[in-house]
């Protein structure tokens, strides 16, 4: 499979078609009203606790948030990447001139790792503006996270990490989970033939781990449910008091999970008819 220049025209197709959208516009308010409330919350904490805070605080306090993570973001995500696998009259002009399904799956996943980046990125670049107004940047946990972890979503043993560190490990589980919920939404969508059936199948990923979080469903069971390898705070960090896996089970579940949904969307494109009119390519 040599790739060339009409596959890279695809992928920036993809992305003019997906992501270059207005309706992406809707994370800018949705992520503004969020920053408004969390950081509000981490300056309550300050006040009544007479701790100081940081950005940091603002940053975990956000996506560290199950609930806000489960009812809002991700949801957002999910309606914001489920036509990606849909095809217009037009669309499939263009992967007749692509002439491979393999290039064709290699761009559709390629087109979906960049909305998974474009939306971290966005999502926190927001949160971090909004804080950097009210909170200090430092390279340290404040006095408030450092005496009460738990309320801004950080369990005890990540204190010996530097705050960037963990951030970093954090929006790797939120990435990699959201890549692999959207291959989800891709697989589902080409049995189906219908992107609604992609985003159901997703959404309600998404509902039922929302439902074993909000019900406490405690260890082995929780390690089918996402939640468990999604959030930052389910896991152990090393220590031997806590039920929680480690991060490289979260980061080998995770892998696994992509690479089976990639390679389920591999075979199923190469047995699909894109072409309406009965067309091979």
């Amino acid at each position: 499979m040599r790739l060339h220049t009409g596959f890279f025209r695809f992928i920036w197709f993809e992305i003019d078609q997906h992501i270059i959208q207005k309706r992406w516009l809707l994370l800018f308010p949705i992520m503004l009203f969020i920053s408004y409330l969390e950081i509000g919350g981490v300056l309550i904490q300050s006040s009544n606790r007479s701790l100081t805070v940081n950005a940091w605080d603002a940053l975990f306090s956000v996506f560290g948030n199950g609930n806000i993570l489960f009812f809002v973001v991700t949801t957002l995500y999910l309606y914001l990447v489920s036509d990606l696998a849909s095809e217009t009259g037009f669309s499939e002009a263009v992967l007749f001139r692509l002439g491979s399904r393999r290039l064709w799956w290699l761009g559709k996943t390629l087109t979906l790792i960049f909305a998974v980046v474009a939306f971290v990125f966005i999502s926190v670049g927001i949160v971090s503006a909004v804080a950097s107004f009210v909170l200090p940047w430092q390279n340290a946990w404040s006095e408030a996270a450092s005496r009460l972890p738990l309320e801004f979503f950080i369990v005890p043993p990540v204190l010996a990490m530097k705050p960037a560190t963990a951030f970093g490990q954090l929006l790797f589980l939120l990435g990699a989970g959201w890549l692999c919920l959207g291959l989800l939404t891709l697989v589902i969508t080409q049995i189906a033939r219908y992107p609604l059936w992609g985003f159901i199948a997703a959404i309600s990923t998404n509902l039922i781990s929302l439902i074993a979080l909000r019900n406490d469903v405690r260890p082995p069971y929780s390690f089918i449910f996402i939640h468990q390898h999604l959030l930052f705070n389910y896991h152990s960090f090393g220590s031997l008091e806590t039920p929680y896996p480690p991060m490289i089970a979260s980061v080998l579940y995770w892998v696994i999970l992509i690479a089976l949904f990639f390679v389920v969307g591999w075979w199923l494109s190469l047995r699909r008819d894109f072409i309406r009119m009965g067309h091979e390519q």
